[in-house]
């Protein structure tokens, strides 16, 4: 116990002076070590998975599209994501098999897949249930194992795609052959009356800078995997690249946006939204920030010329530019509406998030390695 208390002090002083290397840090935390070539799709997850239940038929055929899901408690709002998949058009010759990966739900998930596949026959249904909440992009990497098809599509349990979705990504990949991927963004939708303030913030700051098509090499300027949302990649690039890094728990996209640019993989960003359907309390948002702030120090370490600063002060830079950008007056409507309420809510949300994104990379150490924590499994969970 006591030995377990000065490791743990040791790996706090070593992050707290930016010592702390990407190896020790993963073998600390999960007991394991990283793979040295980023494959992150040979990992043995075997293990981890409960059930296989895989509904309607098999195409003959490689179907175009593997649309890849993973879900957590989100029975209701799934199945909107799923009927909207569904409802795709142009692409009846040659229909998406979809591929529903549950991180343990406790609710009606798997009732409601079967209820969807039962309903929808013609469609190539497969659902995948985990021990445990691994994570989106651990789910995700599951999925893509599981895959027949050429084309990667990934949206998450909480958005509603448009109708053409599927055939824009395919006619954009098919008139560039160089194209890796293909990227979109989201819009905001509030599952109660009005949207809460802390996403219109998180949205007030993506949509700061104009979201427009490009293929720039740049990962600075090129939103395209930003987020797994709304994206399409080619499975053979995608299983190039090595997957998702399954020790992210948010920002797993903007690592594997690292690997593919480094690679020199072409991405496409088109500025089509997909729907996104949440609600954020108080508690919701530190809880996302602090594993974000654990995110982004991971990053810092892997890829430092990427996430340049961890550090306090260069968080609270970045509060300030935001102040001022508040206060000075410009709009963007619908998230924020130039009011002194919001001007001071913005503030106060721009500040207490430099706090919580510094505070993460001590958070989650602590969370996990105090010895009641730690379990049986290599990868250990970090609650959502």
């Amino acid at each position: 116990m006591l030995s377990d208390f000065f490791k743990t002090l040791r790996m706090l002083h070593r992050i707290q002076h930016d010592r702390a290397s990407y190896r020790e840090l993963i073998e600390l935390l999960y007991n394991e070590t990283s793979p040295e070539d980023s494959n992150f799709l040979r990992y043995n997850y075997a293990p981890h998975i409960v059930k296989i239940i895989t509904y309607g038929h098999a195409q003959k055929t490689q179907p175009a599209f593997s649309v890849i899901i993973p879900t957590y408690n989100r029975c209701d709002l799934l199945l909107n994501t799923l009927n909207a998949i569904a409802g795709q058009k142009s692409i009846s010759q040659n229909k998406p098999e979809v591929i529903v990966v549950d991180n343990y739900s406790e609710d009606k998930t798997e009732e409601g897949v079967a209820k969807f596949a039962n309903f929808q026959e013609a469609l190539h249904v497969i659902y995948i249930k985990l021990k445990k909440n691994y994570g989106g992009d651990f789910a995700r990497n599951i999925g893509v194992l599981h895959s027949r098809g050429s084309l990667l599509v990934f949206t998450d349990d909480d958005c509603i795609v448009p109708p053409n979705w599927l055939s824009e990504f395919k006619r954009e990949l098919d008139a560039d052959p160089k194209i890796a991927g293909v990227g979109g963004f989201k819009i905001p939708r509030s599952t109660r009356e009005r949207l809460d303030i802390y996403h219109r913030f998180v949205m007030w700051r993506h949509f700061l800078l104009p979201h427009e098509r490009t293929k720039s090499p740049s990962i600075f300027y090129n939103r395209c995997g930003s987020l797994n949302a709304n994206v399409c990649y080619r499975k053979s690039i995608f299983e190039k690249i090595g997957g998702f890094n399954v020790y992210f728990r948010h920002i797993g996209s903007r690592e594997l946006k690292v690997r593919l640019h480094r690679s020199g993989a072409i991405l496409l960003y088109e500025p089509r939204m997909v729907e996104h359907f949440a609600y954020f309390s108080f508690a919701d948002y530190v809880r996302k920030l602090l594993i974000q702030g654990w995110d982004r120090y991971l990053l810092h370490v892997l890829h430092p010329e990427v996430e340049l600063s961890s550090s306090f002060g260069h968080l609270l830079k970045r509060s300030g530019r935001d102040i001022l950008v508040v206060f000075s007056g410009r709009n963007t409507m619908p998230f924020f509406n130039g009011s002194l309420p919001d001007k001071i809510g913005f503030s106060f949300i721009s500040i207490i998030t430099s706090l919580f994104l510094w505070s993460g990379k001590y958070w989650i150490p602590l969370k996990i390695l105090v010895p009641k924590n730690r379990g049986d499994d290599n990868l250990l969970p970090i609650e959502e």
